[in-house]
């Protein structure tokens, strides 16, 4: 009776539960698609007072993980080459806008999943300087909903150099 008991809250929290509930997730995908555009945009304005805005803080991870072609090819001349990378270690997100050159990060295939107060976006992409391409991967992203809006909480990436 017991078991019962705990069976039917369990199913009941479950379906129950305004996570799984369907949620109309129209709004919160279009406000994360402006953090999305943000982002883009102030890279290549270098406008880092809107970047520093898109993150919840100055400390969240920022990890690459590198090819095994680019990992190869470096630990020829660095056999330490590492496998991964936290930049969060160096500073604040801002960092990664460089202050020479024309730059920009081209991104494709973005996929945006968010329940209203969560949300993880996943995309192709390529970092351009000058013109040119210089490396390209895949990206995701974790946000939260705040009361001033969506916050980037986490980026890891895939890094193949050109």
């Amino acid at each position: 009776m017991k078991f019962t008991g705990i069976l039917i809250a369990l199913i009941a929290f479950t379906f129950g539960s305004p996570v799984s509930a369907n949620v109309d997730t129209t709004a919160s995908k279009k406000e994360i698609k402006t953090v999305i555009e943000k982002f883009r945009l102030s890279i290549i304005n270098k406008d880092k007072d809107t970047f520093k805005t898109l993150f919840y803080s100055d400390n969240i991870p920022w990890i690459a993980v590198f090819s095994d072609e680019m990992v190869s090819e470096n630990r020829k001349e660095n056999p330490n080459f590492p496998r991964t990378i936290d930049f969060s270690k160096f500073g604040s997100p801002v960092k990664m806008i460089s202050d020479e050159g024309q730059q920009e990060e081209k991104m494709w295939n973005i996929k945006i999943d968010t329940d209203g107060y969560l949300g993880s976006v996943h995309f192709n992409y390529s970092d351009n300087m000058n013109g040119v391409k210089k490396a390209f991967g895949t990206e995701s992203w974790d946000l939260i909903k705040e009361d001033s809006g969506w916050k980037i909480i986490s980026v890891t990436y895939t890094v193949t150099e050109v």
